[in-house]
């Protein structure tokens, strides 16, 4: 008798149907395949944000080799093993008076570039009579190469305040800090860390990491973005030491909704705190625009920075 086909068909052949059809395998479910998709992305999501790799989305480094301005002296310090680069403004002699020490403002820079492209942000003090220190982070102008994450900014941040104690040329009572945009969240950190520091500023900064991501990528950004070192917390930790904020409502960088937080967190903890909102003003070309921007900040270093033995 004559075997079947079904019958006669070897074992790495496909099996036959009882019409002599070969079976085909089930395809994973639709349903079953999004899960497992949704389970990836999540782990995926999960590693991203403990190990703070999104951090460096944030930061736009230019490295490059370049002369100090004139007037300005260059500056090599360290911190963590690297060595760091800064230029260090003094004070123009005219605005003051003989023998005086000038007070001082460490400047903390924003997220791109370099020092060489943000000295439009403080070059009008020391014509007012105040001493100005720029300096690039890590990985930024001719600063040594380190790993770009929060901490590692605000340590270099630390470093670039404690060079500063270190000259003889200075009033160390009468050393503030400015930081625009992310040097505002990243200065308002070492500031807090810091009781040296006697007044803040900071101008276009946002009020937490995870929520100006979520405004350039809603529901997934915060997913992204590990908490902890915010403007907020860092505000609100100042104690008895002034702080200015300044936004522009025009911000397209930085959204204006930022500041109220911010000044809310200080006002909460007690802290003085000083609102200014400044109408039509964007991120950076207030310079030119609202230079009512660069008076208030003199302004309020010469309110605060003073020596209690001057006039």
């Amino acid at each position: 008798m004559t075997r079947s086909n079904a019958e006669s068909t070897s074992d790495g052949d496909a099996k036959a149907s009882p019409r002599g059809k070969p079976r085909s395998r089930k395809r994973p479910s639709l349903v079953r395949r999004l899960t497992k998709l949704v389970i990836l992305l999540g782990v995926f999501l999960a590693v991203v944000k403990v190990g703070g790799c999104a951090d460096r989305m944030f930061f736009y480094p230019i490295a490059g080799e370049y002369k100090p301005p004139s007037g300005a002296e260059e500056v090599w310090f360290n911190n963590e093993g690297r060595q760091l680069h800064g230029w260090w403004f003094p004070a123009r002699s005219d605005a003051l008076a003989p023998d005086e020490l000038a007070p001082t403002v460490v400047f903390c820079h924003g997220n791109a570039f370099n020092i060489k492209r943000h000295t439009a942000f403080m070059e009008f003090l020391p014509g007012e009579g105040f001493n100005v220190f720029l300096f690039d982070y890590r990985s930024y102008g001719m600063s040594d190469k380190g790993p770009l994450h929060r901490d590692g900014l605000i340590h270099d941040a630390n470093a670039a305040i404690d060079y500063v104690f270190t000259r003889d040329d200075i009033d160390p009572e009468l050393v503030g800090l400015y930081g625009m945009s992310l040097g505002g969240t990243i200065g308002l950190a070492a500031a807090a860390e810091d009781k040296r520091i006697a007044a803040v500023c900071s101008l276009a900064t946002f009020s937490t990491w995870e929520g100006v991501s979520s405004d350039f990528v809603p529901v997934l950004g915060p997913w992204l973005i590990s908490p902890g070192r915010d403007a907020v917390n860092s505000a609100a930790m100042l104690g008895d030491r002034p702080l200015l904020i300044l936004h522009g409502t025009k911000d397209r960088v930085v959204n204006f909704r930022h500041a109220a937080l911010i000044v809310e967190a200080a006002e909460v903890a007690g802290v003085d705190v000083e609102f200014k909102q400044f109408e039509g003003a964007g991120h950076i070309g207030w310079v030119e625009s609202n230079p009512e921007m660069r008076d208030s900040i003199g302004a309020f270093f010469a309110e605060t920075l003073v020596s209690s033995t001057g006039d």
